[in-house]
């Protein structure tokens, strides 16, 4: 016998009080400073789940997923524009949330690859790495995470 039900109603709506029916809390760390014109964006947008810490001191350790305010995060975004200059002020151990790592390709084809050796440790912990010249998929992996 088969039996199917469609829970909450409708197929894609969220279903009240479940825990994985709620916006998650997405933490956004841009490296450089092209990553970071690319995640200033969305405090525009004041979204209370998509949280940033600000300018951080390079020469302190911390955890990626260090709470802000208070808030732990559900996942860890962290953009690198391939080609800047890397002060990577976290620890490069695996993380308790999801941990996705997008490098974006510049259009200068002339930009020679991620040498640096925080970034490959970075990579080899990530859940999701990612390289791409598509500046705007930044925006849609936070939106599909934090929606």
């Amino acid at each position: 016998m088969i039996v199917q039900t469609f829970l909450g109603g409708l197929p894609g709506d969220r279903i009240t009080d479940y825990r994985n029916s709620t916006p998650r809390y997405i933490k956004l760390l841009g490296i450089g400073e092209s990553a970071r014109s690319l995640v200033e964006r969305f405090n525009d947008e004041h979204r209370d789940n998509i949280m940033m810490s600000g300018p951080l001191n390079p020469s302190g350790l911390q955890p990626l997923d260090e709470p802000v305010n208070g808030v732990k995060p559900n996942a860890v975004i962290v953009v690198y524009e391939k080609g800047e200059d890397v002060k990577f002020p976290f620890l490069t151990d695996r993380t308790a949330s999801m941990l996705s790592f997008i490098v974006v390709e510049p259009n200068d084809t002339s930009v020679e690859g991620e040498g640096n050796k925080k970034l490959r440790e970075l990579r080899a912990v990530a859940d999701l790495y990612v390289t791409t010249s598509d500046r705007e998929f930044v925006a849609e992996l936070v939106n599909n995470l934090a929606s």
